[in-house]
């Protein structure tokens, strides 16, 4: 077997894939999804809002804990899930 024909296509690949910064084929999108905009796109949104959704669906109010950890968080969201029933119906609060 001719050993020129691995070689180019070793090079072909290098030159298809290795030029471009592990995007496939001319991706220009350079710039990555926002951290709050994955959340808000699975349903999250303020930790207030979600709350207030809780309050009305179960017709209460829900008191979280007044004290807060002394580390500083820099995202907060929040998402309540109403499945049919009120059974597996959930209240998800996240910090980060």
């Amino acid at each position: 077997m001719d050993r020129s024909i691995p070689l180019l296509v070793f090079l072909l690949g290098v030159l298809l894939f290795g030029t471009n910064n592990g995007q496939v084929f001319g991706n220009t999108n350079d710039t990555p999804q926002s951290f709050e905009k994955l959340f808000t796109e699975g349903g999250y949104k303020t930790v207030e809002a979600a709350l207030d959704e809780f309050e009305k669906h179960f017709k209460q109010e829900l008191k979280l804990p007044l004290r807060v950890p002394p580390i500083s968080f820099t995202h907060h969201f929040g998402r309540f899930s109403n499945l049919d029933g009120e059974i597996n119906d959930a209240l998800i609060l996240v910090f980060f």
